[in-house]
């Protein structure tokens, strides 16, 4: 039995659209390292990256991801692959969602399960939950708004 060589690789369209979602994933996750070897802390306040990388590593990375990120167009051409087209609008609206169910998951009501709640949660942390929840609200109405008009 012979090797397919990459020209030779038949794929079906959910065979395909597995390959498109797998290398879009691995070229995100390739940027993400590379931001987080250039201490890339952009504008978060709330999360402090521990300077823990090896020197090596920092030194040494960027070739071999340079190398990987090329071992994966040179595969993504063999099979004729198509980039994957990601909505910025859907993007956004599932970012919004997300973190609306997770400031509702936030209120008093619902921490039981992480022991006693004390009543000033509920007085003073849950309106300001639902100012962000409201807030996050605005923001998927807007989303939406826009859609209709164009």
């Amino acid at each position: 039995m012979t090797e397919n060589q990459p020209g030779e690789i038949r794929l079906n369209d959910n065979q395909r659209r597995h390959y498109e979602i797998l290398f879009a994933r691995l070229e995100q996750s390739l940027g993400q390292i590379e931001d987080a070897i250039q201490n890339d802390a952009s504008s978060a306040q709330l999360s402090a990256p521990i300077d823990d990388l090896p020197k090596r590593f920092i030194a040494e990375a960027a070739p071999l991801l340079a190398a990987v990120r090329a071992t994966m167009l040179d595969v993504v051409r063999s099979l004729g692959l198509r980039p994957r087209a990601v909505s910025r609008r859907r993007t956004i609206q599932a970012l919004i969602s997300s973190e609306m169910n997770a400031m509702q998951d936030g209120y008093a009501a619902r921490l039981r399960g992480y022991g006693d709640v004390d009543p000033s949660v509920g007085q003073y942390l849950d309106p300001q939950l639902q100012r962000l929840h409201a807030g996050l609200g605005t923001l998927s109405q807007l989303l939406r708004q826009g859609e209709a008009k164009e």
